[in-house]
């Protein structure tokens, strides 16, 4: 057991709400599994003992190729989250421990939900925006408070638009991946490779960073 009985009772309350069925598709391998994978294992199928509509599935990265290109799988360990079968393009590539297992749980509830949980405004500004496909990579470290808040919004812009797929990524599990993209410190977010956002933003300014729209004290100024 890695939960408290207070931590399993408070995780069981978060998902009390959610009303569609969130399976945990765990990618893995029989042989020469990361390190971290048996972690990742015993994470999700605590998670799944907490509430019932909540389910976990392995697929082998190894031998299920097809599985590994539908959900854009290259490394592992890796959670694909599901709503009723369908994909909500929500990610997390690494071990969800630490302060990144509150990311796992936010994003179960939001998985399971029927609202993004987005501000008004926010959903505004993707559906303004976002009119071609956004990959958000949200490189965290199980140690860093502030990574959760980046994640779980990243998290939320998937259920929201179709056009987006966000990922959690533990920058010290994929070292290749962190140094392709300049990941010296956490959470740094990089959209479609080329936006870099560092920090935990506000909701507002993330995603307006995310989609590219202008900051919110130039959005209505007039031309120059």
């Amino acid at each position: 057991m890695l939960l408290t009985d207070q931590d399993r009772q408070t995780v069981r309350t978060q998902l009390a709400g959610i009303t569609h069925r969130v399976t945990l598709l765990f990618f893995t391998q029989t042989f020469g599994e990361p390190e971290t994978a048996l972690a990742t294992k015993q994470i999700l199928q605590e998670l799944v003992s907490l509430n019932e509509r909540v389910a976990f599935e392995e697929a082998n990265f190894v031998l299920d190729k097809e599985r590994d290109a539908q959900y854009g799988v290259e490394q592992i360990p890796a959670v694909v989250l599901l709503r009723d079968g369908e994909d909500t393009r929500i990610r997390f590539f690494g071990a969800p421990a630490g302060y990144e297992f509150m990311s796992l749980v936010e994003a179960v509830v939001a998985a399971g939900s029927d609202d993004s949980g987005l501000t008004a405004e926010s959903k505004a500004l993707i559906a303004a925006h976002v009119t071609e496909p956004l990959d958000v990579k949200v490189f965290v470290t199980p140690t860093c408070p502030h990574c959760p808040r980046a994640v779980t919004l990243a998290h939320r812009m998937a259920i929201e638009s179709t056009l987006v797929t966000a990922a959690c990524v533990e920058a010290t599990e994929f070292i290749e991946l962190s140094q392709r993209y300049r990941v010296t410190g956490v959470p740094k977010t990089v959209v479609n490779g080329r936006i870099e956002i560092l920090g935990a933003l506000p909701e507002d300014a993330f995603v307006r960073q995310v989609v590219g729209a202008p900051p919110a004290e130039d959005a209505g100024a007039p031309p120059a």
